[in-house]
């Protein structure tokens, strides 16, 4: 709990970096964040870091393909784009795909994570990815206010 409290004091000082030390800054605190809530020992996490590195990278291409396809969806006063019925259903495939690659994306990394690491420890992941997204958001939304 206390390393949870430093961690959420460091996400404060996050907003005051420029973009890509934001997204440096972001990553270390998700490091903390995840070792300490699996418990990860170091040599598991000398194992978890490295398979979950690559898998995070993909998911962050999808998130960008996933963005790109919701700007061609709508104007940038934020008003729907009119497509044909061929433009529409292309757009619909790639969402799919997105979708796809997504979820064969998250199977992958828990088979991959649960040949090197307890399977006790790995079936949290997804919980502790959306809890420090949550944080996150909250800070976030803290922040504007």
């Amino acid at each position: 709990m206390k390393n949870l409290i430093i961690i959420l004091g460091l996400l404060i000082g996050v907003t005051s970096y420029a973009q890509n030390d934001h997204h440096e800054r972001i990553k270390s605190l998700k490091v903390s964040f995840l070792t300490e809530e699996l418990n990860l020992t170091p040599s598991e996490a000398e194992k978890f870091w490295p398979i979950y590195n690559i898998y995070d990278s993909k998911m962050n291409d999808l998130r960008n393909r996933e963005r790109s396809l919701f700007k061609q969806k709508y104007g940038s006063s934020g008003s729907k784009n009119t497509f044909s019925e061929g433009e529409a259903n292309k757009l619909i495939a790639e969402y799919n795909d997105i979708l796809e690659k997504r979820f064969a994306l998250e199977s992958s990394l828990m088979s991959d994570l649960t040949r090197k690491l307890p399977a006790s420890k790995m079936m949290f992941l997804p919980e502790v990815e959306h809890k420090f997204g949550k944080k996150l958001w909250e800070e976030y939304r803290k922040r504007k206010k």
